[in-house]
């Protein structure tokens, strides 16, 4: 174990629980106590209007909508395409690795059955290829229902999911979901040289 390093119990905690229900429940089980968990979180937050798309970009660098709020601040890379430089949770995965050395084999299982296809991921356009850890199952809804939560000048805000990048740098792209938001492959893979996660906004008229 690192030295020198106060590490976070409660990241810890709660990704070896994830390894247990695993084991226990299964992997789909885990994926749909996940998701709706992340999305009751998402019910608490306050609905936000911004009179254009312009000022829902400046309010990220202030931290001043709900999904800045939860994920940090995310770069707008035009045209409603956005990329994320850090994965929110980096940290308690590198508290957990420090402590076991390494993460549950279990949790491939939960990624695969996270990009399967499914009532919840169409709903909130995400899966699809684009989760590569078991966080994505947690982060990428919770990002798509605070979009739900924000109008642009009265019109509701959706997010389109197109593609995150491990920690190891492999690229996992959601070809549906690119194709509906009229974003490119190439645009998505370009964006995740940079960033993390890559994901569209549309305003709806």
């Amino acid at each position: 174990m690192e030295q020198g390093k106060i590490l976070d119990i409660a990241h810890v905690s709660f990704l070896d629980l994830i390894r247990v229900s695993i084991e226990q429940t299964g992997a789909a089980a885990t994926k749909g106590t996940l998701m709706r968990n992340t999305l009751k979180a998402a019910e608490k937050f306050e609905p936000q209007d911004f009179a254009s798309i312009d000022d829902f970009v400046a309010s990220i660098d202030q931290v001043q909508n709900p999904i800045a709020m939860v994920e940090g601040k995310a770069v707008h890379l035009g045209d409603g395409l956005f990329g994320l430089p850090g994965c929110p949770f980096a940290n308690s995965i590198g508290n957990y690795k420090n402590v076991f050395k390494g993460m549950p084999e279990g949790y491939s299982q939960l990624t695969d059955e996270y990009n399967k296809p499914g009532a919840a991921s169409d709903k909130y356009r995400v899966g699809h290829g684009a989760g590569v850890s078991p966080f994505c199952a947690l982060h990428q809804p919770l990002r798509s229902a605070l979009g739900g939560k924000v109008t642009i000048n009265g019109n509701p805000l959706t997010i389109y999911q197109l593609g995150c990048k491990s920690g190891s740098g492999e690229k996992g792209l959601a070809t549906k979901w690119i194709e509906e938001s009229g974003f490119t492959a190439e645009q998505v893979t370009a964006a995740l040289d940079d960033h993390m996660c890559c994901y569209a906004i549309k305003a709806e008229a």
